[in-house]
């Protein structure tokens, strides 16, 4: 509190750089841009005459070509997204997302790693998923698969690398992170089921889901944006060259017999087990090279609380720490230092009415956060089994 020409004078709380509700409207931003950039494409397509559809002759939706510019104008609305919003609030929220500095080389090794066991340890449970639901009559759109080394190398770099950069950029650098302010096993539960959401299919929603809780981990550990993006680029180029390798070998189907339920159980075992000890691994080398090894001794318990604690040690800088600090001191001076009980008594009514105006603006921002695309989701499924 200060005063000015003889006027008390209440200073404003400092702002958070990328907040829930900026993380929020980052999202829907990107979805909506994408879903208009669709809508577009297949306005040019009719308009063209391009053949289209199941019964067309070499239909131009069945290609790869095809395939490659859907998901290069889905890239192009993620990575507009958080420029965009910048330029509307006029503040960088990019800034500390994570591809800036330096980056271990440990943590790199460790996380190409970690994306090469992703495929035994969450590739079996998504093709027994979708087993499943194409036993119930379901009919998902599939990428066509990479007939030669020429098509081969188009899909690593539009389907494996773009997507590994840009939505690691979009959904750990800005949505996980901005949903950490509510506690960093929410932002991870929370941002990698709306990373699980966006890709529209059932038959995709728990091997996302799994992926994006994976390099949010290591996100949160490594405070690098890289580990993350080697990561989803590695699972990514390895489901690649198993459809590759399979359909060259002209295997178009893997019928789930017992003993391929057996190998598949045991690779998910073996996959998760190796897993969670590389995880573990990053974990004890991040705190380490962080030196908070006396400060998470002190944090007891595997609630989601501690884990809260021990992540905010681990992914929080130095900079965001004394800005968090000076905020909460910031609040607490201006109530003790109150000229008046009266003064201190408003002090505190408008920091509570400010939290609460926080919440519901946040909670809002979440609600039309997950329902955009948790209805497209839900659309694409009764599609899936009408068609």
């Amino acid at each position: 509190m200060s005063k000015k020409n003889g006027e008390t004078q209440i200073n404003k709380p400092l702002e958070k750089e990328c907040g829930l509700y900026d993380a929020a409207a980052i999202f829907i931003g990107a979805y909506i841009v994408m879903l208009l950039l669709q809508f577009l494409f297949s306005v040019v397509l009719q308009i063209t005459d391009v053949p289209m559809g199941e019964e067309a002759e070499n239909a131009f939706d069945k290609s790869p070509a095809y395939s490659c510019i859907v998901v290069a104008l889905n890239e192009l609305a993620f990575f507009a997204a958080p420029f965009l919003y910048s330029k509307i609030k006029g503040r960088r929220v990019w800034t500390n997302c994570g591809l800036g500095g330096k980056t271990k080389p440990v943590y790199l090794v460790l996380a190409v790693f970690i994306g090469l066991f992703m495929l035994p340890a969450f590739s079996p449970i998504a093709t027994l998923i979708n087993s499943g639901f194409s036993a119930l009559g379901f009919e998902s759109t599939v990428v066509p698969s990479a007939q030669n080394a020429g098509v081969l190398a188009a899909y690593a770099a539009v389907t494996a690398l773009l997507p590994a950069v840009v939505e690691e950029f979009l959904f750990r650098g800005h949505v996980s992170r901005g949903f950490a302010g509510r506690g960093y096993v929410f932002g991870m539960l929370l941002s990698s089921l709306l990373f699980a959401l966006m890709h529209g299919s059932p038959v995709q929603l728990v091997y996302q889901f799994f992926i994006g809780m994976i390099t949010c981990w290591t996100y949160y550990v490594t405070r690098s944006l890289w580990t993350s993006v080697i990561e989803h680029f590695v699972s990514n180029i390895a489901v690649l060259l198993l459809d590759f390798a399979l359909t060259s070998s002209g295997i178009d189907y893997i019928e789930i017999t017992g003993t391929a339920a057996g190998i598949m159980a045991g690779a998910t075992v073996g996959g998760i087990a190796v897993l969670l000890g590389l995880c573990y691994l990053l974990y004890r080398l991040a705190i380490k090279a962080r030196g908070v090894e006396e400060e998470l001794k002190a944090v007891k318990g595997a609630s989601p609380k501690a884990w809260d604690m021990r992540l905010r040690l681990l992914f929080e800088s130095d900079e965001e720490r004394q800005k968090r600090e000076e905020e909460e001191a910031f609040r607490l001076s201006q109530i003790a230092n109150a000229a008046t009980p009266e003064i201190k008594e408003m002090l505190i009514q408008r920091f509570e009415s400010e939290d609460k105006k926080d919440d519901k603006k946040e909670i809002k921002g979440l609600i039309v956060c997950f329902a955009l695309p948790g209805v497209i989701f839900v659309l694409n499924t009764i599609l899936g089994f009408v068609q």
